[in-house]
């Protein structure tokens, strides 16, 4: 559709006046309102996420409602159920509220059951609560660890975990198909519910129960927390609390519930400036450790001190593989048949960790949804944990999606577990490289905003499809995966089939076990590039100088690709 019938549309029923208003001033500014009507809204990574404002291709109450009716339109269709029932969070963003009550709107005018949380309340509660509460799905509205212009929302399948496909080609379809006058608003009162504090107990005893270390065992650990204004604070301190850690301390500034995110560089504990405010907190107290969330706290950032008492900031993949070895070393697995879950763009460590220990591990596409998927499938099995580079780790599986709330108090057993040692999680993860190597994992993006954004990046990636590069950074290439035509590229001609499904990402293989995968974001207008290299551990081992090393090496591979 042309982006002229577009706005026309917008212009008239079942628009409201202030909406019809702004779209005749944004008619002044054509390059404006070619830049919020050139495309609609679609399936992410993630559901849908974007930039707040009126257009086909923003969040707002209209694009919001017309998703909310295509999948209401989905659950009609397709759920056996007779009495249908979804949740609805929200987090801290402008608008979430406001969203979340549209969604409960349309909901219950389709003669759908809606239980919302009486107040912002983290993802993975929201995971926690369809399972508990046998509902047929659940939507929470936020844009996680986008900055404060964006929202959205997550779009969640009855088992707890996000949409993925089929479901989500086939919710998108109907979407599509969809035009805006055919939008229930009529809502049913009677068919929504409240769901209240009482509930977030539950969810603390189940987290508890799973625990690894007894309650007398846990150390008095001077903890630093901020919640970067988002909804970790509901949830974190009050379960530490229960566990029986007594001493956190809070970035007072953060913990303030802020849809503008006023006091942060930055809402993604990704980002290193996400932790200045909490570094001085930690400082000022002499802090045992750090812990950051994002805005709908599925996503954990941790901050421990090294020999020399400075401050080191874990990458998600460094997390990932200390937790994973540490639930290795409390559990008893006995016959109990345990498996893990892993991306394909995480650290390889994470796999070589369950291969010496005879635990089967399961790769799978980026997104956290598609652990939640194989736990659903091998659900005869016994999941243990599952995670990711992006700041993501899951422990059982009650929850199916990445939970920074349950991995906050998993990190804090684990620092007891090494104190009660004498030992930290530095040293922790050096034995870790000493077993299986020393792994160096960094992710690089590439920016690319506006209309033109999205086409610029497909044609980068299109460009290094079609020519590949024989070496990189000096360093013959010895293997192409293609996973857009499912094929394994290898130098002496040979060709194989890949298991996964086809998807959008080139992972380069070099000959010294370096790797470098390559694809869009899902979420933002980005090309990711995840880079794995590997250095052997010998007797001379030296942390900086080999991090030095390799951060070399990879400053000459992001090279080829700027």
């Amino acid at each position: 559709m042309k982006i002229a019938d577009k706005v026309k549309i917008w212009k008239n029923k079942p628009f409201d006046e202030e909406t019809i208003n702004q779209i005749i001033e944004l008619e002044k500014n054509q390059n404006e309102l070619n830049e919020r009507f050139h495309s609609d809204l679609d399936f992410g990574t993630g559901g849908i996420r974007g930039l707040m404002g009126i257009g086909s291709n923003r969040i707002n109450k209209y694009t919001i409602s017309k998703f909310t009716q295509g999948i209401a339109n989905y659950l009609n269709r397709n759920t056996k159920t007779k009495k249908k029932s979804v949740i609805v969070a929200y987090d801290n963003r402008k608008n979430s509220k406001i969203f979340a009550y549209e969604v409960a709107k349309v909901f219950s005018a389709n003669n759908i059951n809606v239980l919302i949380f009486d107040n912002l309340r983290p993802t993975p509660l929201l995971s926690f609560s369809i399972r508990h509460f046998n509902a047929d799905g659940g939507i929470m509205i936020t844009a996680s660890h986008n900055p404060a212009e964006y929202n959205g929302y997550k779009v969640y399948n009855r088992y707890g975990g996000q949409i993925v496909s089929p479901d989500d080609k086939k919710i998108s379809s109907i979407i599509k198909n969809l035009n805006f006058n055919e939008i229930k608003w009529n809502n049913n009162k009677h068919k929504i519910r409240l769901i209240d504090n009482e509930f977030d107990e539950a969810y603390f005893e189940n987290v508890i129960s799973k625990s690894v270390i007894e309650k007398e065992k846990r150390q008095n650990l001077k903890i630093v927390y901020s919640s970067l204004h988002g909804t970790g604070i509901k949830s974190i301190p009050p379960l530490l609390i229960k566990a029986g850690y007594l001493d956190i301390n809070l970035v007072e500034n953060q913990c303030l519930v802020d849809e503008n995110f006023s006091n942060t560089n930055s809402s993604n504990p990704e980002d290193k400036v996400a932790f200045n405010e909490t570094l001085k907190l930690a400082n000022k107290i002499n802090g045992d450790l750090m812990i950051t969330t994002d805005p709908d706290a599925d996503r954990i950032g941790v901050g421990v001190k090294d020999f020399k008492g400075n401050w080191v900031l874990l990458s998600g993949n460094q997390l990932m593989v200390l937790l994973f070895s540490f639930l290795i070393e409390k559990k008893e697995f006995k016959n109990e048949d345990f498996f893990v879950a892993t991306t394909i763009v995480s650290s390889p460590l994470f796999k070589k960790i369950a291969k010496k220990n005879n635990i089967e591990c399961k790769l799978c596409h980026t997104g956290f949804k598609w652990i939640a998927d194989i736990i659903e499938k091998e659900k005869n099995k016994k999941f243990l944990c599952g995670g990711e580079e992006s700041f993501g780790f899951l422990y059982g599986s009650e929850v199916r999606d990445k939970d920074a709330v349950a991995t906050g108090l998993l990190f804090c057993d684990m620092f007891s577990f090494l104190k009660s040692k004498g030992e930290t999680v530095i040293n922790y993860l050096i034995n870790i490289y000493r077993h299986y190597g020393f792994h160096y994992d960094k992710l690089h993006t590439i920016t690319r905003k506006g209309a033109n954004g999205n086409i610029k990046i497909k044609k980068q990636i299109e460009f290094l499809r079609l020519n590949p590069p024989k070496e990189i950074a000096g360093i013959n290439v010895s293997r192409i995966d293609d996973y857009k035509v499912g094929i394994i590229y290898f130098k002496n001609g040979k060709k194989e089939k890949l298991e996964l499904p086809k998807s959008n990402l080139i992972i380069y293989h070099l000959q010294d076990n370096s790797r470098i995968s390559v694809r869009p974001s899902g979420t933002e207008p980005k090309i990711k590039f995840y880079i794995n290299l590997y250095a052997k551990f010998n007797d001379d081992f030296d942390l900086n100088r080999e991090s030095f090393r390799l951060g070399k090496k990879f400053k000459q591979i992001i090279k080829h690709f700027d």
